[in-house]
């Protein structure tokens, strides 16, 4: 229908839509701009090409749906022109409609042309079974008679002959007529009529011709005589259609005669008593014949039938109500679309914020910890800058900087952790609670200053005058030595290789100068599996050793995801410090971290959180207390 209408076009003339400014061919922004740049030549499309974008565009403009539950159709079309509008969509549903007569007239025209193949087939099948059972009947007719003994068979197929002769005689007659009619010879004309008066007409006609020859053309004798001809010729033609009539009525008659006589005759060869074999081969021709008779006359009614189809075909449709000019703008709906934009960045504005909040982004505040995690926080500690440019570490700010928010929130943690060590090891042996205290630092994914947690908490302890010992347990990692300014060293791996000599953990410690704190410290990646040194023999010796020494042992473990190290260490750990960077740290991964700690620690340890380096002075003691603190 589209193209229909491109190509016969609508108000503005057949194919006024090729060249219409908003549907017809024009070049892209594309290759004006290759243009522009001289990269490829601007030409407009043409033929085929330009006919489909043309139908394109105007198939991306019409809009065709069905309104509700109803057998109504609505075509709309959306154009920069309301009257373009208008029209195109008149003209799309007229040409429809226009069409859907068309293709029923040239259906039920093919229809009739494919039964006209078959009616001359079934004329000819007519013929022949016919001529099948009329020889059949004439060829054993000798036989009936000797079989019956009824010599009226004879006489009957005589007459039938004779008719024969007599049809013969007249469709010669009728043929002579109808080609002399056609030739217009009325010599032959007459010889074949054989009648007085018509060769009375011949003879005037021959010498009308004869005085027309010596006379002028142009004289008042001429067309005297042009006028008698004619006159003549009209009235031999006349006697040659009404002879023709006579013939072929008197043929037709013959035909009769001829039918009913070939009939009387098969009547009385079946009700004779022929053997039934004869009999049951006169009935087979005989119904053959009739079937033939019978789907010759079907075909015939038929294709008159769909003659008459095809002239009174009107159209499964019509147009309800005509498309009008409209007075006001389809699209855009300024109001509509301002609206909806509103609606959805509201919706989406809080939607997202909700997931950002409660399921992918990071923890801001200490209750959204436990309330998700369902663990306790021990502190949040705020983000803290090195108090003096060259600082090594922030951990320094506990002893440069002993009244900041930084150094209270590390010893509030130190709080939490003493209250989660005596609660694991509530109704435990005396053995049990005088050993040394292990609190592991852990996290769930690198740069969330595990490190420095642990570092500045060691620092406190020791300042507190406790025995502290503080292992970098990052053997792949290791960067406690970075930030306690110390010579790199591979004591902690030879120490759980074996490759030490009397293997005593005072062999491979250093003592920070500053505080007096134990450390063992890495110096490079092992080149070895990190978990395989740690979940050896040689790694539960050193802690023993380290508990009977040192009141505090803090493991400064590996991230838990990419590494499986810090689950080997849970195990030794009396509660667990897990460190969680604001506002960074995904949640999911947060607690996919903390379930496997809390399957790989032992019973009655503790798992407490911290989240680190917050941003500004939100939180609510820090605020409301701020006097209380000396940056």
């Amino acid at each position: 229908v589209l193209l229909d209408v491109i190509s016969n076009g609508y108000q503005g003339g057949p194919n006024s839509l090729i060249t219409d400014p908003e549907f017809g061919v024009k070049l892209s922004k594309r290759d004006k701009l290759l243009a522009f740049l001289r990269i490829k030549d601007a030409a407009l499309p043409s033929g085929e090409e330009a006919l489909g974008k043309v139908l394109q565009t105007l198939k991306d403009a019409v809009s065709v749906r069905r309104q509700g539950l109803t057998y109504l159709i609505a075509v709309e079309v959306r154009s920069e022109n309301p009257q373009r509008a208008a029209a195109l969509a008149n003209a799309i549903s007229e040409t429809y409609i226009r069409n859907q007569i068309e293709l029923k007239v040239v259906g039920a025209i093919a229809a009739r042309d494919v039964v006209q193949r078959q009616i001359q087939q079934a004329e000819a099948m007519v013929v022949t079974a016919e001529a099948n059972f009329n020889d059949y009947i004439f060829d054993n007719i000798n036989t009936f008679i000797s079989e019956t003994g009824r010599a009226d068979f004879g006489t009957m197929r005589d007459r039938i002959q004779a008719i024969g002769l007599e049809r013969t005689d007249a469709e010669t007659r009728l043929s002579i007529l109808d080609q002399t009619l056609q030739s217009r010879d009325f010599g032959a004309l007459a010889s074949a009529l054989e009648n007085e008066a018509v060769s009375a007409l011949q003879g005037q006609r021959e010498s009308l011709l004869q005085q027309l020859a010596t006379s002028s053309n142009n004289s008042t004798e001429a067309v005297n005589l042009r006028a008698q001809l004619t006159q003549i010729e009209n009235e031999l033609l006349n006697q040659a259609k009404s002879a023709s009539s006579s013939v072929r009525a008197e043929l037709s008659e013959i035909e009769k005669r001829g039918s009913e006589m070939r009939a009387t005759l098969s009547s009385e060869i079946l009700s004779s008593n022929l053997p039934p074999a004869i009999l049951a081969q006169i009935y087979r021709l005989q119904q053959v014949s009739l079937n033939a008779t019978t789907q010759y006359q079907a075909l015939l009614s038929r294709t008159q039938t769909l003659e008459t189809e095809a002239a009174l075909q009107v159209a499964d449709s019509r147009i309800v109500s005509p498309a009008f000019t409209p007075t006001s703008s389809s699209y855009p709906n300024t109001k509509l679309i301002l609206a909806g934009s509103f609606v959805f960045a509201l919706g989406a504005g809080v939607g997202f914020a909700f997931l950002f909040e409660n399921f992918i982004g990071g923890f801001t505040n200490q209750d959204q910890v436990e309330a998700h995690l369902r663990a306790p926080v021990a502190t949040v500690i705020p983000k803290q800058a090195p108090v003096n440019p060259t600082s090594a570490s922030v951990s320094e700010s506990v002893i440069d900087s002993p009244l900041s928010m930084f150094a209270e929130s590390i010893r509030r943690m130190r709080v939490s952790m003493d209250q989660a060590v005596l609660k694991a090891r509530s109704g435990s042996e005396d053995a049990e609670i005088t050993r040394g205290k292990i609190i592991m630092i852990s996290s769930a994914l690198p740069g969330e200053g595990k490190s420095t947690v642990a570092l500045s908490l060691a620092r406190t302890l020791a300042l507190s005058g406790f025995k502290t010992l503080i292992i970098d347990c990052d053997l792949r990692k290791p960067s406690v030595h970075k930030q306690l300014q110390m010579e790199p060293s591979n004591g902690l791996a030879d120490y759980l290789k074996g490759a030490l000599d009397n293997g005593d953990l005072m062999d491979i410690v250093k003592t920070d100068e500053r505080t007096g704190l134990t450390a063992v410290v890495g110096a490079r990646r092992s080149d070895i599996p990190t978990d395989q040194l740690i979940d050896r023999g040689s790694f539960a010796r050193m802690i023993s050793n380290a508990t009977s020494r040192f009141e505090y042992i803090i493991l400064d473990s590996p991230p838990i995801e990419p590494v499986v190290d810090g689950l080997y260490l849970a195990k030794y750990a009396d509660v667990i410090a897990f460190v969680i960077r604001w506002a960074t740290t995904p949640q999911r991964l947060c607690a996919q971290s903390l379930e496997k700690l809390d399957e790989a620690k032992r019973p009655n340890a503790q798992i407490v959180t911290l989240l680190n380096q917050q941003e500004g002075k939100k939180a609510g003691y820090f605020t409301a207390y701020s006097d209380y603190y000396t940056e």
